[in-house]
């Protein structure tokens, strides 16, 4: 990770470090504190505005250091609604209602005005209407899904913020290895603003983060996871790395919401049956063991997101393994009900022990069974159709990419450096961020080597965007190849040839061309070097940054700055 990323955390840690005490000092005077009661394990009085201090941490820094778009405006916008809700929550207590309401304004603001989504969902035999209605409710639900899951595990001191801070590293990691340094970024400014207020959250707390925090991390998770998470996949598993690394509170989640509706209580219900509440009273362990043992389980969920992207099966099976000892822990607490034990019960069937829950003999039990059975066989069967659709699916998508290969062309005499960079090129078959580095490599070589060029020649058309192409000839006339029939006509022109090049970076525009919003845009930094010194531009060496896009599968060009005229931009008509 490059030094400019550690300066955002840095800054945003700083920031976020002197906040804390400031507004915690503040906030306690005017008496936002958490009040004890029966659910509350906390002692004192303590202020549960931390929150407020990651949040300005963090619009301090992202103000600093972010390039602004529709996109970053959007999530900006609903990070305020999303952090007033929660703020005036903590003061005032809202309802459930109204909390939600909250949290779908902010939701709605980044899918509608921000244009984030699960835009690119393709699902075989359903329209394109009704499937883009489906990715927009799925979306809506995402943001707030992990919003409230976010919010549920702030119960111990420390937990939602390590737990948040490990979630966001693994995905500025996983972003800034493919390229995407802007979720990088993003991720680790959050991250900052999260650690500089765990200095004073963790066990024994000085301040609360309150539901201003949890809801703000939360939703921020759950957007920041929407750009992309750094994987260039089908969208149809774009959430499933995120879904891994916040493994924790989804399933707990999920079974607070079952615990709730067996004990015949209200979702929005508050209890102490949460899992860290099962760490600490069931177990014994007290805070600071609990925290650290979930630290440990979600590190080891976002290892197993990383390992998934070189060995899948490796990580499927770890994944495996982690689930079956999350279920014998919920079923050794009881963290659903006392009944609750089908893996304990299918067990003790060869390990006969008495300490073990055992099938039993009676008429009712039998009853009981035969509907268990029938549910759990439902259940599997339920299973092994989902499974079946979703690797249809799977498939499909392959399929799909296969028969939607485009075959790049291979320019006129092309050179040795070129033929290179051409085989690269058909070697990243999937069209993404690794494809648009070698595509934007080959136009770079293409349109500034002159030594494999006749009168009128015009390197790099062939990898330019269609519509813009006459623009981009017209700009070429009059920059770089305003002499270049003089170079030709005198031979002058075999030494004008690119050599070699190198990648600096590759990482989401935020450039987008009027009436093709929506797509992937793409800027791919080089440096190339001349056999000789270049007569055109005075230099041996030159720096330039490539915009692609990417549309109907293919990577094209729409424009590039070397910096050595006045105007390089050959977007605009």
């Amino acid at each position: 990770m490059d030094m400019e990323i550690i300066l955002h955390l840095g800054v945003s840690f700083v920031i976020s470090l002197i906040f804390v005490p400031i507004i915690g000092r503040i906030t306690k005077k005017l008496g936002i504190i958490a009040h004890i009661n029966e659910r509350t394990i906390h002692k004192g009085i303590i202020s549960r505005t931390g929150g407020y201090a990651i949040y300005a941490a963090f619009l301090i820094a992202a103000a600093a250091f972010l390039k602004t778009d529709q996109q970053i405006n959007a999530i900006l916008i609903g990070g305020l609604v999303i952090f007033l809700t929660g703020f005036y929550d903590d003061i005032h207590d809202l309802s459930p209602k109204l909390k939600l309401l909250g949290q779908l304004i902010a939701a709605l603001i980044v899918i509608i005005y921000g244009g984030i989504s699960l835009k690119d969902l393709t699902l075989p035999f359903i329209p394109t209407n009704i499937t883009y209605a489906i990715s927009l409710i799925i979306t809506l639900g995402w943001i707030v899904g992990i919003t409230n899951a976010m919010n549920l595990i702030d119960g111990l001191d420390g937990l939602c913020a390590g737990i948040s801070m490990i979630t966001l590293m693994t995905i500025s990691a996983s972003s800034f290895i493919a390229g995407r340094g802007d979720i990088a970024s993003l991720s680790m400014i959050l991250v900052g603003a999260i650690g500089g207020f765990l200095v004073y959250n963790f066990h024994p707390a000085k301040i609360f983060m309150g539901d201003c925090g949890a809801l703000f991390i939360g939703y921020m998770i759950s957007v920041i996871s929407l750009l992309g998470f750094g994987y260039e996949t089908s969208t149809f598993f774009t959430l499933g790395a995120p879904i891994v690394v916040l493994a924790i509170p989804v399933a707990d989640t999920l079974i607070a919401i079952i615990r709730r509706r067996v004990n015949h209580k209200q979702i929005d219900e508050a209890d102490r049956g949460h899992l860290h509440h099962q760490l600490m009273f069931k177990l014994n362990l007290g805070q600071t063991k609990s925290v650290l043992i979930l630290y440990l389980v979600t590190a080891l969920f976002a290892i197993d997101s990383f390992i998934y992207e070189r060995h899948p099966i490796r990580a499927v099976t770890l994944f495996i393994v982690l689930l079956i000892l999350f279920e014998l822990f919920v079923e050794v607490t009881d963290m659903i009900s006392r009944k609750y034990k089908p893996v304990l019960t299918i067990a003790n069937i060869f390990i006969k022990s008495d300490k073990l829950p055992k099938i039993k003999e009676s008429a009712a039990f039998k009853k009981y069974l035969w509907r268990l059975t029938r549910g759990f066989g439902l259940f599997v069967v339920i299973c092994i159709v989902i499974t079946g659709i979703g690797s249809g699916v799977y498939y499909y998508h392959l399929e799909s990419i296969k028969k939607k290969t485009v075959v790049y062309e291979k320019v006129n005499s092309p050179t040795t450096l070129m033929n290179q960079i051409y085989s690269e090129i058909n070697k990243h078959t999937e069209v993404n961020n690794e494809q648009a580095k070698y595509v934007c490599a080959y136009f770079a070589c293409d349109y500034y080597t002159l030594s494999n060029k006749g009168r009128n020649d015009i390197g790099g058309q062939a990898y330019f965007y269609k519509s813009r192409l006459s623009a981009f000839k017209n700009y070429a006339k009059k920059d770089y190849y305003k002499d270049a029939n003089k170079y030709i006509s005198s031979g002058k022109n075999k030494n004008i040839e690119v050599s070699s090049y190198r990648i600096i970076s590759a990482q989401r525009s935020q450039v987008e061309l009027s009436g093709l919003e929506g797509y992937r845009y793409y800027d791919i930094q080089l440096e190339l070097t001349f056999k000789k010194k270049n007569p055109i531009l005075g230099k041996e060496k030159i720096t330039l940054t490539v915009t692609c896009i990417n549309k109907d599968d293919k990577i094209s060009v729409v424009s590039f700055d070397d910096d050595q005229s006045e105007n390089n931009d050959v977007i605009e008509s």
